[in-house]
């Protein structure tokens, strides 16, 4: 199995910002823009726990549900609360990613936000406020995309995922990056998930390749979801396990790190502190160590963020199944921090 994936990311109707097209892969690699910086709604609550979520109405064994569940899951440990499904987010999620796999042809994966193709039979607005507007929600949204292809040959066609293992790669790779990783753990109290697959049977080559496009809506108009006053969350945080021991910087858009063009060019996972949209994060120290206290090498000028928000991003590689120790400390609002934690990179 030959497996590819690339994520584009796009928010809209929070902030003023550039659109992600509906091009190719090395188009929506180009696209994208930044996370929000500013809400658009008034805010409410502080994070809502388990029991405030109902449960979700994914069908068992599915990819959205498997998505749905390692987000939850990650939100909840981390201390950015639940968040609950949104049935009209779902709708919107669910008809770009058939837009998107109507529109992709065999190892060309589309991933792009917009919708340019108003004949595709699954066109339901060009930008994804549009599309959750069309679907009876509103313009509050923020959109991730995971896009992903494997190509299998002769021998290996028996080894394909299930959906539940599609489903929480996707999230998984969502939460392995900057931006995507900046939308999925924010203050928006919903959430829409829409994936679909296809295969296609190359007999000439007796090639399987099969595309898998995974797309949610992250909606804000119930309110934001507050850490309160000089708080903070991270992800990765205390006992955090399976996380990616590598990161491609290439694969997402926007690249945060523009000066990698080379999509086989790994560094470590990234590591996010924020604060609630609005506050001022002042980080004054930080390091990441192995198990045997040996500091790793980071780089902290990733862009583009906002001022309640700091990535550090080990500089090379980590190592798979192995603990890691983060220590960071500073100010919210004036407010000092000291966190330390370790967390576990899957095998």
């Amino acid at each position: 199995m030959v497996p590819s994936v690339l994520t584009a990311l796009l928010a809209t109707g929070l902030v003023a910002c550039g659109g992600g097209g509906g091009g190719g892969g090395d188009s929506a690699a180009n696209g994208g823009a930044a996370a929000p910086d500013a809400p658009a709604t008034s805010v409410s609550a502080a994070p809502a726990a388990t029991s405030d979520v109902p449960a979700s109405t994914y069908a068992e064994g599915s990819d959205t549900l498997a998505a749905w569940a390692y987000l939850q899951r990650a939100r909840i440990q981390c201390g950015f609360g639940a968040i609950a499904q949104n049935a009209q987010l779902d709708a919107a999620s669910r008809a770009h990613a058939n837009y998107l796999i109507v529109e992709s042809t065999g190892t060309t994966p589309i991933a792009g936000h917009g919708e340019p193709n108003v004949n595709n039979p699954f066109f339901t607005g060009n930008a994804p406020s549009d599309r959750a507007l069309q679907a009876g929600y509103g313009p509050d949204v923020v959109e991730i995309l995971s896009a992903s292809i494997e190509v299998y040959g002769p021998n290996t066609r028996r080894a394909q995922p299930t959906s539940t293992v599609r489903g929480e790669s996707a999230m998984r790779s969502l939460l392995n990056s900057v931006a995507h990783l900046s939308a999925a753990v924010s203050g928006a109290r919903v959430i829409g998930i829409g994936a679909q697959t296809s295969s296609q049977d190359e007999r000439s080559t007796n090639t399987l390749t099969v595309n898998h496009r995974l797309g949610a809506l992250l909606g804000m108009a119930e309110g934001t979801q507050l850490l309160g006053a000089g708080k903070v969350a991270t992800y990765p945080c205390a006992g955090s396990v399976d996380i990616d021991y590598a990161f491609a910087p290439a694969t997402e858009a926007p690249n945060p790190f523009p000066e990698i063009t080379d999509r086989r060019v790994e560094v470590g996972p990234p590591i996010y502190l924020r604060a609630d949209v609005g506050a001022t994060l002042a980080v004054t120290s930080r390091s990441l160590k192995d198990a045997a206290g040996v500091e790793q090498a980071l780089r902290t000028a990733v862009g583009p963020i906002a001022a309640h928000e700091f990535f550090m991003v080990p500089a090379s590689k980590l190592a798979p199944g192995a603990t890691y120790t983060v220590n960071i400390a500073g100010s919210a609002n004036g407010v000092a921090f000291d966190r330390s934690f370790s967390f576990k990179t899957r095998s």
